[in-house]
């Protein structure tokens, strides 16, 4: 017992340490987020050891509060050929991969981003592809930050910027086409943000925002 509040006090001494920035994830409960409906669910969301994970397709996870312009940070991983992704400014309440952007949770070895780099891990799923594989093994937790401010979305991998541009350019409304995305596609100017289910097992952690001008 002693030893799970030190840790519990350690997690948030490091969360404070980081000005502006507010934990989505108390380390123990599910209070600000809820499970957006789907049909047929499977497994669910549950918290270990400070850690939230997903298990089967009991729905994605959306937290309760919207944001605009951020800076979110939080942890990943996954199993090995895993795959999940997390959601940001979606104003929906359905499936956000329709109308929002994923930034793209991966197991660089599996089949499907090793036949398409706009699906390995730090991407923008199906638009751009990170500039390199900063990502590490399944098992190992990773690092994950979205900058969004306006148009301009950043993503970063284990301290690596990866992916930017700019969501008014031509060539953004180019890749969303090819993508099969409608003119709506990313439209929202303030959203939730989603924790993805995919059948793969995903842990999440350290999940904190900063809310930008």
């Amino acid at each position: 017992m002693r030893l799970a509040l030190a840790l519990l006090a350690l997690h948030g001494a490091a969360l404070a340490a980081e000005p502006g920035f507010e934990a989505l994830f108390d380390g123990s409960t599910l209070s600000g987020w809820t499970v957006l409906p789907r049909e047929e669910p499977t497994g669910g969301w549950r918290v270990e050891n400070n850690v939230l994970l997903a298990e089967g397709r009991p729905g994605n996870l959306a937290t309760s509060d919207q944001f605009a312009n951020f800076d979110l940070r939080l942890e990943w991983k996954l199993a090995k050929l895993g795959n999940s992704g997390v959601f940001y400014r979606f104003a929906g309440t359905g499936n956000p991969i329709a109308t929002a952007i994923e930034y793209q949770l991966a197991d660089n070895a599996r089949p499907a981003s090793q036949q398409h780099a706009n699906r390995r891990a730090g991407s923008a799923y199906a638009l751009y592809a990170p500039q390199r594989d900063w990502s590490r093994p399944p098992g190992e937790w990773n690092a994950l930050r979205v900058v969004a401010r306006g148009n301009r979305v950043e993503h970063w991998l284990n301290g690596q910027k990866v992916v930017e541009f700019d969501l008014g350019s031509p060539d953004f409304a180019a890749r969303a086409q090819a993508a099969g995305k409608d003119g709506a596609f990313a439209g929202a100017e303030t959203g939730r943000i989603v924790l993805q289910d995919h059948a793969s097992r995903v842990w999440f952690r350290n999940i904190r925002i900063r809310r930008l001008e």
